[in-house]
């Protein structure tokens, strides 16, 4: 019991019935991939899927193995569960979720709660990781460069102005 095992998850995805997570994942010390079926009990429609999520990731038993699993996508796959509990078709339940996930440039975050604030940062972050350019990428470009139109007259503003009245 020694050894260090190593697991990397592959798919994710959730069984109404019975309610369970089902995580296909690859085995790295014995180079398999295996199945794990993680039964979901205690969950109802009214149940709040953003602790329930945690409470699964956060799991003893389940740990090393959804290790590479976002918390994102389990609180998706328990919003599906409860959307079919609640009678709602998947493709209703995936509108749903994807509505509740996508960022309103219009909307005023100063007036959100800290829950709120707290989702749309990780819905972002997760946005711009999803986004980001990396090295290895095959359309990388290194340093570049953008000329911006200079034809529009440029508005000058108070701030920028250089000042000899100290404040």
């Amino acid at each position: 019991a020694g050894a260090t095992m190593t697991f990397s998850a592959q798919k994710c995805g959730i069984c109404f019935q019975p309610p369970s997570i089902i995580l296909i994942y690859r085995d790295n010390g014995q180079d398999k991939t295996r199945q794990r079926i993680m039964p979901i009990r205690n969950f109802s429609r009214f149940s709040d899927c953003s602790r329930a999520a945690e409470q699964l990731k956060n799991n003893p038993r389940h740990k090393a193995y959804l290790e590479g699993v976002s918390l994102r996508q389990l609180q998706k796959l328990y919003s599906l569960l409860r959307g079919h509990l609640e009678g709602h078709s998947l493709a209703e339940s995936l509108e749903k979720f994807r509505q509740e996930e996508t960022i309103d440039p219009e909307e005023d975050m100063n007036k959100l709660d800290d829950k709120e604030l707290a989702k749309r940062k990780s819905i972002m972050d997760e946005l711009f990781e999803k986004n980001r350019k990396k090295k290895d990428d095959p359309d990388f470009v290194y340093n570049v460069e953008v000329e911006f139109p200079q034809d529009e007259q440029l508005e000058s503003c108070t701030w920028d102005m250089e000042s000899d009245e100290e404040i």
